[in-house]
């Protein structure tokens, strides 16, 4: 009886959805977007807006990527595809833009998604959830000229995805106090602030959207999004990363680092005390990303031949690293090519090691039953980043087999 009351609610729901989908009412208020742009260029031919700009900046690029030396044969199908096909990037402006923060998604004047620059739930921009929602949630306008961000408080994505569209924007023509407003989560880290603070993004400046979740603005300024970003744009990232550090010179870690994830409460190496004893006998030093500023992170990463660690946020300084530098990312081998993170997120490091120029080999471990937990009560996919144990004879072969012995210090 249960069951079918759920099934009889959620008829009712959608039926008042694509009822208000057809009324004169704008989502703004109430229902959900009136349909998708699968284009800017059919935007801008379709809409009334005249101020709709497009600045390109980098081009189209398709690269040939290679799959980690010395792979087993059943890890090969993770490694895809080897074909990398990346967009041309550059910066729009529409007039009275929206972003749905919960959505990734950029609504028009007229009350549609841009597909091409939005998230998507399923198949196609069809299935972006708003077309689902009956409200959009409270509408927070903002006057003047503002610039999408985006990103998480993730490292990954503010290192990687979100700082480097403000090169973008600069790249078009606009320096960052030509808006009045960044839209952004609120950095919380304390390297993190550093390097928004190095750039002129002031606490005043912050569309915060840990509080803002439906966001309009009279200038509405955005990037391609950063998703499906090649060597170019990831070179460029570096260089443009590397000029926010202002050096470190009396930091010095040497050239072979060990990773780890001892304060973060999932994605783990369970048994990392006994698996580091044997990689401090090769002359690994331990860092704790947390620990460091930024600029002791790029020098630590910068001067590193040889990075060790599991999955996550503190592998992104690879970005610091130089050509040759060899990585080896401990990975769950669990892989399921229909679930977006895996067959997207999972191969970020393999991806970006390939435009670096790094070495890149994978060692997967077994996902354990050891407790995990996320900052703020959020939910841990087990799926996605669960502790491991390592057999660490097997890893130490590894190493052995991929020029590093155990026992010895020597290259």
């Amino acid at each position: 009886m249960q069951r079918a009351l759920l099934t009889l609610g959620r008829m009712g729901r959608d039926r008042l959805v694509r009822t208000l989908e057809y009324l004169p009412i704008s989502s703004r208020m109430l229902g959900p977007p009136k349909g998708f742009y699968a284009s800017f260029n059919e935007y801008r031919q379709t809409a009334d807006d005249a101020s709709a700009e497009e600045r390109p900046v980098l081009a189209t690029e398709s690269l040939m990527l290679r799959p980690p030396s010395l792979i087993r044969e059943e890890y090969l199908p993770i490694f895809q595809p080897l074909r990398h096909e990346s967009p041309g990037f550059g910066l729009y402006r529409i007039q009275n833009g929206r972003f749905h923060r919960d959505a990734r998604t950029i609504l028009t004047k007229d009350d549609r998604i841009l597909s091409s620059f939005s998230a998507w739930m399923g198949r196609g921009a069809h299935d972006n959830w708003l077309f689902k929602k009956i409200r959009l949630g409270p509408l927070h306008h903002v006057s003047g000229k503002s610039l999408l961000l985006v990103g998480q408080w993730n490292y990954y994505h503010f290192l990687i995805e979100e700082l480097p569209r403000i090169w973008l924007a600069g790249k078009a023509g606009f320096r960052i106090n030509d808006f009045d407003r960044i839209i952004m989560f609120t950095p919380i880290h304390r390297s993190q602030q550093l390097v928004c603070e190095r750039l002129g993004i002031s606490k005043e400046k912050i569309v915060p959207l840990e509080k803002i979740q439906h966001i309009e603005s009279d200038e509405f300024y955005f990037t391609t999004g950063p998703w499906h970003y090649g060597r170019t744009f990831a070179l460029t990232a570096r260089d443009f990363l590397r000029g926010i550090s202002r050096g470190s010179n009396s930091f010095c870690r040497g050239s072979r680092i060990y990773i780890s994830r001892e304060r973060c409460g999932h994605g783990k190496i369970s048994n990392e005390e006994k698996l580091f004893h044997e990689l401090a006998l090769m002359g690994f030093e331990k860092v704790v990303p947390e620990d460091l500023s930024f600029d002791e992170q790029v020098a630590t990463f910068q001067n590193a031949e040889w990075i060790i660690g599991a999955h996550g946020a503190g592998l992104t300084n690879v970005i610091f690293s130089p050509a040759g530098c060899r990585l080896v990312e401990i990975r769950n081998p669990t892989y399921n090519a229909n679930e977006t993170y895996q067959a997207r997120g999972g191969n970020i490091f393999w991806r970006l090691s390939e435009f670096l120029g790094l070495g890149y080999h994978a060692f997967f471990a077994l996902p354990d039953d050891t407790e995990c937990w996320a900052p703020g009560g959020g939910v841990v996919e087990k799926i996605r980043l669960p502790n491991l144990t390592v057999d660490v004879a097997s890893f130490m072969s590894f190493l052995s087999m991929h020029g590093l012995s155990a026992g010895s210090k020597d290259p």
